[in-house]
């Protein structure tokens, strides 16, 4: 019998946009700045009372997606003792970088020259968000780097 993995993107869930926003709002709440957006379509995802008159700096940062809709413009104050290249980064984002997969696992055993696989008995899920289009090695790699090597046989489906 050899264990098998199907890797195929995961278009219902939004889990790479839920660690994105987490990581943001994480991030946020460390360091003094306020963030304003231009774009009034989208929800500004780091709301605050903090008033602009405490900031001495500001820096405009503009992220945009796929469609000629999805962009925004962020300002950030900001005064002179903080490290924004991070927040920066995560700001650029905001449309992009949101990959998720699903994995399922199933057994699969080769009698006469023909293959036969059982139903799926587990499934997982994973996000890759550091790369904006995963190739397939890149997929397989975050699969494993995760989970280890825990399968005979790969086979992934992506677009």
């Amino acid at each position: 019998m050899k264990t098998v993995i199907e890797i195929t993107n995961d278009y219902y869930s939004n889990n790479s946009y839920d660690y994105y926003k987490e990581e943001l709002q994480e991030l946020y709440s460390q360091i003094d700045v306020l963030v304003t957006v231009a774009n009034n379509d989208y929800n500004n995802l780091l709301e605050s009372d903090k008033d602009k008159e405490d900031y001495k700096h500001t820096l405009q940062v503009d992220a945009k997606g796929y469609s000629q809709s999805e962009w925004q413009t962020y300002t950030i104050y900001y005064n002179d003792n903080e490290d924004l290249e991070y927040l920066v980064s995560l700001l650029e984002k905001s449309f992009t970088h949101f990959n998720d997969y699903i994995v399922s696992k199933f057994e699969s055993q080769e009698i006469n020259g023909k293959e036969f696989s059982a139903e799926p008995h587990d499934y997982t899920n994973f996000s890759i968000s550091n790369i904006e289009f995963p190739e397939k090695e890149d997929v397989l790699k975050a699969y494993t780097d995760m989970y280890g090597k825990d399968y005979d046989k790969v086979i992934v489906n992506i677009d």
